[in-house]
């Protein structure tokens, strides 16, 4: 899915106007209620760029032990938090029962809670049907082609990263000089595609399997 980055380009211009009006309303913290796939890309983003000056700050839950779900809580005030609802299927068991369990909570406190809920979730699922019900602040779908693990740079990915105050704009733009800078085209000696490929294939020959 090397086109993402032209893919996503119009849709990743309406992230920066979402992601200011969520700031101006006093959020202080994203959590992303996800697991696997959904939850790697935007941890990175956060990890690498932090949150910009007056942004959210990103958390990230996907564990269900009831141990890592009171830590998270514990560093949070609900009534200042959003929560993106991240699954591909809409349909996956541990970010449902996250989602009720934090809908419960804030049910509890303000009788706006669809307005604390963002849906990140593949065209047509039951998640989206949910956010239409419960009144979500909003539904952010993605290409129902790109599996999972590879949605950095769909809605998955970008739509943290935009609420954090992550420049969209430059990640789609660095992303797609460096898919040119890969292409058939360049030259073995100028292509950092297969330069890092050798670099890896002679790592795991010396016994070195891991890249951090």
């Amino acid at each position: 899915w090397l086109d993402l980055p032209q893919a996503m380009a119009k849709q990743a211009g309406e992230l920066p106007a979402f992601a200011a009006k969520v700031k101006a309303d006093g959020i202080r913290h994203i959590v992303l209620l996800g697991m696997g796939g959904s939850s790697l890309a935007p941890e990175v983003f956060q990890r690498t760029f932090g949150n910009a000056p007056g942004y959210p700050e990103l958390r990230v839950l996907d564990s269900t032990h009831p141990a890592a779900v009171r830590s998270l809580e514990a560093q949070i005030d609900p009534a200042r938090t959003l929560f993106l609802v991240s699954s591909k299927s809409g349909a996956t068991t541990e970010t449902n029962s996250f989602f009720y369990y934090f809908w419960h909570k804030l049910s509890r406190i303000t009788a706006q809670a669809g307005a604390h809920f963002v849906a990140i979730t593949d065209p047509g699922t039951a998640l989206e049907t949910l956010a239409a019900e419960r009144k979500f602040r909003a539904v952010f779908r993605a290409p129902e082609e790109v599996g999972g693990r590879y949605s950095a740079l769909t809605v998955f990915g970008l739509v943290p990263a935009a609420l954090i105050g992550v420049d969209i704009g430059a990640i789609l733009s660095r992303a797609r000089r460096m898919s040119e800078a890969c292409a058939a085209t360049v030259p073995e000696g100028s292509n950092p595609g297969l330069a890092l490929g050798a670099v890896l294939g002679e790592l795991t020959l010396a016994k070195r399997d891991k890249v951090t």
